[in-house]
């Protein structure tokens, strides 16, 4: 899924009151993606410390995954990003964009500078925000 299939689900199912559960499925399934991806940038970078001699054919391999990670989380962040309502709820709004615009740049200063500190704690900070998310669905059947 690219980034515009992303807002277009999101906003389909923004517009239905009956499918508000569905909405909120789709954005911790977005922050479940983007933990994973830069889970695995992580992963990347560590090795690539490691990384001691190596096949130019491998490390090619691993280059072009390490590029579909950083491609794929920064393109979820910016999913999550263009579907905040600012109208609604400005405040939080404006606060999820600055949570999620410092991962972004801690995505990319970890990838440049190779050092996964950064991107540990931006995977912490997307965690605690999809915690938030996984707690609507019971808050709104308890209203």
């Amino acid at each position: 899924m690219n980034n515009n299939e992303y807002v277009k689900a999101y906003q389909k199912t923004k517009q239905s009151l009956s499918t508000v559960s569905s909405s909120h499925e789709i954005i911790r399934t977005l922050m479940k993606e983007l933990i994973n991806s830069m889970q695995k940038i992580v992963l990347d970078i560590q090795d690539n410390k490691n990384l001691i001699s190596s096949i130019n054919k491998d490390i090619t391999k691993k280059a072009i995954n390490k590029s579909k990670s950083i491609s794929k989380s920064l393109s979820i962040i910016y999913g999550l990003q263009t579907c905040l309502d600012f109208d609604k709820a400005q405040e939080i709004a404006t606060n999820l964009f600055q949570l999620y615009e410092y991962c972004r740049h801690e995505i990319i200063k970890g990838f440049s500078q190779k050092n996964e500190e950064g991107i540990i704690k931006a995977i912490e900070i997307i965690k605690q925000i999809m915690e938030g998310w996984e707690e609507i669905p019971s808050l709104a059947k308890q209203a």
